[in-house]
């Protein structure tokens, strides 16, 4: 790995480093809005139905199933238009040879093959997203219980 990094720095300098990223903020920044809030939100909602007893670990179970598949459906469009600006060839200067950026490859791929070209892959992305959502979202619940449980605060 350092080695393509050395290599990566010789020919594009620092630059060279931070290629792809302006495709990889927007997605993460979606990614997380969108997981946060849903979970949050379906979360409350379910302990209000009381289907679950409150506090159970299966109210934040069931949020962060929905959580997952909301993820999927705003994170998608990002990771095609990510993947793409990864993967495109690139000139002597570094530059991108079909794509100019980050919104110049969104707009080329809306005017090419329309709003579902920017869900391939959308089931690989929900194997994926969608049992690392639920594991992170119901392990991050159990141990803020844990931690209110041990400490005597509660976190909000």
């Amino acid at each position: 790995m350092s080695r393509a990094l050395n290599e990566i720095y010789r020919k594009y300098g620092t630059i060279g480093l931070w290629r792809g990223v302006s495709g990889a903020v927007p997605r993460v920044m979606v990614g997380s809005a969108a997981q946060l809030s849903t979970f949050s939100y379906t979360k409350h909602y379910i302990e209000g139905t009381k289907i679950f007893h409150h506090g159970s670990w299966l109210n934040a179970f069931a949020a962060s199933m929905l959580s997952g598949v909301v993820v999927v459906m705003f994170m998608t469009p990002f990771d095609v238009v990510s993947t793409r600006l990864y993967n495109q060839g690139i000139d002597a200067k570094g530059k991108g040879l079909f794509y100019r950026g980050f919104f110049d490859c969104f707009a080329k791929i809306f005017m090419s093959e329309g709003i579902w070209g920017f869900y391939k892959g959308w089931a690989a992305s929900l194997f994926r997203l969608g049992p690392h959502t639920v594991l992170s979202l119901v392990f991050w619940q159990q141990t803020r219980k844990a931690y209110e449980a041990m400490s005597g605060n509660t976190l909000g």
